[in-house]
């Protein structure tokens, strides 16, 4: 097994800005490289029964704090290595799934002002219809609430409900298809069995 070190406290900040980073540069990386044309994916009955709610850009965008919640509440230094090696697996399988076989969705384009116009517009510039499959949004999520859901504190309750929300805003703001959730779901399981299996977290300082 590969010995990797735990996070300290000294060490989560530092942890939760790399894998930010690393997350962001392994998901944008497939935008500008193609090798091939991606496969446009159809919307089912289920995606089609989701109604748009431009409002839950919000909700979309509170992936971003949560995150990086593990590193920052997270009691066990084990733990919080765990959720950083199993994002950094997410985010490896998903950027080769994305050149090897990219997908495309479909746009939306909102027509609301404010705030909410403004994160919408923020989106659309940066994010293309395409790295659909499986979505690193929900996989993303589902690292890191299984890490908090085994916090002895509240947040082993409020972890699952955000991230239901989340992952149920990747349908109502049309940036992914239900295959696209099951993907996500399936990659993070994969991650978190690599980790367990091929890593084994030391002691901390």
């Amino acid at each position: 097994m590969l010995a990797l070190p735990p996070l300290t406290r000294a060490r989560r900040l530092p942890a939760a800005l790399f894998i930010a980073a690393f997350v962001a540069a392994l998901y944008l990386l497939p935008l500008h490289v193609r090798f091939v044309q991606p496969t446009p994916l159809s919307p089912t009955s289920v995606d089609r029964a989701v109604p748009f709610l431009d409002w839950t850009i919000w909700i979309y965008y509170s992936y971003g704090f949560f995150l990086l919640l593990p590193f920052a509440v997270s009691r066990d230094e084990g733990r919080a290595a765990g959720a950083l090696y199993a994002l950094m697996a997410n985010s490896i399988v998903a950027v080769l799934i994305f050149l090897i076989w990219p997908t495309s969705g479909v746009v939306q384009q909102p027509t609301i002002g404010g705030i909410s116009g403004l994160l919408w517009d923020g989106l659309l510039a940066v994010d293309r219809p395409t790295n659909c499959f499986p979505s690193l949004h929900v996989a993303n999520t589902c690292i890191c609430a299984l890490a908090l859901r085994r916090e002895s504190n509240a947040w082993r309750y409020m972890a699952p409900v955000w991230a239901l929300l989340i992952v149920v805003s990747t349908l109502t703001t049309k940036q992914h298809f239900a295959v696209d959730l099951l993907g996500g779901a399936v990659l993070a399981g994969l991650s978190v069995w690599l980790v367990r299996t091929l890593v084994r977290v030391g002691q901390g300082r």
